[in-house]
């Protein structure tokens, strides 16, 4: 029984860390567009429409690698603290 439920804390964990960097990937992609919309639109009226969104686009698929990795090298931090095995 300690051995099934170790499993399915493993499991939880796995799909926790999974949907967190998941989240924030898609949340700095998803923030970067819609900043560059907004900033189009409203300051420069779609004068400059599909640039400016396109620019801060990009800076969102920046923020979410920068996110990658960052939570990687938190990762591997955290394993070479805590060693390969918890048994």
């Amino acid at each position: 029984m300690k051995k099934e439920k170790s499993t399915l804390k493993f499991l939880a964990e796995v799909l926790t860390e999974g949907l967190t960097l998941g989240i924030a990937v898609a949340g700095s992609i998803m923030a970067g567009a819609i900043t560059g919309w907004l900033i189009d639109e409203k300051v420069f009226h779609g004068k400059y429409s599909p640039w400016i969104t396109t620019i801060f686009l990009f800076f969102g698929v920046l923020g979410g690698i920068k996110n990658l990795i960052w939570y990687s090298k938190r990762k591997i931090k955290e394993v070479e603290k805590k060693g390969y095995d918890e048994e």
